[in-house]
């Protein structure tokens, strides 16, 4: 696995070194590892190609690789864990926003960091994080995938987006792998401050009006209907089939679809 380092300056004049692969098994996985060594706050793991996709939800095949943008970015934030309940939100607005200016298609949130495009899921952000004893942040690792495919990045964008930065001699991925670091640290600063941000983040929501499974505490499934988000606690509102209002705070007591009817527009 041949590797490239690459260094950027983001818009607060902090320098992001990102190392660059081809393909890796997991963006995520080398990111642990480099943290754990005790790698720098702002290093980045980038891939063009993955041979896993845990958070695209496609099923490859024994040896098989997904083409997209896999990137997973180490942080160490001054930040206690009661702090980074926003963060998931604020990774998909980011993620989203930076998607938008590479293509024509829509492009939707999902709960609470999945993203839609046309009504499919494409990809997402997933956290990962080690506290220290003092329950502050040791590390955490940023880990954002999104498939590419000609759906939402047809042939003929694909080669008009390689044009306008074919100075830089980067794949379509890294071109967009940086507008995302761009959009993302752009909102960093914010995370103690959701109300910046949660406003972009409920306009993009696309499961507004959909029926979803709930896990109850016995065990069984209960179809409700999602009414949005939260925007002081980042819960997900649902009404249950007895009309009550329910907010729920994990992301592992829903079963959320891969497709959404392409009328709901996160309005």
């Amino acid at each position: 696995m041949e590797k490239k380092i690459f260094s950027f300056r983001m818009a607060d004049g902090n320098v992001v070194q990102m190392e660059a692969y081809d393909t890796l098994p997991s963006t995520a996985a080398l990111a642990k590892q480099y943290a754990e060594a005790g790698y720098p706050d702002r290093y980045v793991i980038f891939a063009d190609r993955q041979t896993t996709a845990p958070i695209t939800g496609t099923k490859l095949k024994e040896g098989a690789s997904e083409e997209g943008v896999f990137m997973s970015c180490i942080l160490r934030p001054s930040l206690f864990a009661s702090q980074a309940g926003f963060f998931g939100a604020m990774t998909a607005v980011a993620l989203t926003s930076a998607l938008e200016e590479h293509s024509s298609s829509h492009f939707g949130i999902g709960w609470v960091s999945d993203v839609y495009c046309e009504g499919v899921r494409i990809g997402g952000a997933m956290l990962e994080g080690k506290l220290d004893r003092f329950s502050t942040f040791e590390y955490l690792i940023v880990t954002f995938a999104v498939r590419l495919d000609d759906d939402n990045f047809p042939p003929r964008l694909t080669d008009m987006i390689r044009k306008v930065f074919e100075s830089e001699n980067a794949s379509l991925s890294m071109i967009i792998g940086r507008t995302v670091l761009t959009r993302f640290f752009t909102l960093y600063p914010s995370v103690k401050t959701p109300q910046k941000f949660m406003g972009a983040y409920t306009e993009r929501f696309a499961l507004r009006g959909i029926k979803i499974k709930r896990r109850m505490e016995d065990g069984r499934l209960e179809r409700v209907k999602v009414l949005g988000v939260d925007t002081k606690n980042g819960a997900l509102m649902v009404e249950a089939s007895k009309g009550e209002v329910l907010r729920i705070a994990a992301r592992g007591s829903v079963i959320l679809p891969k497709k959404i009817p392409l009328h709901v527009k996160g309005k």
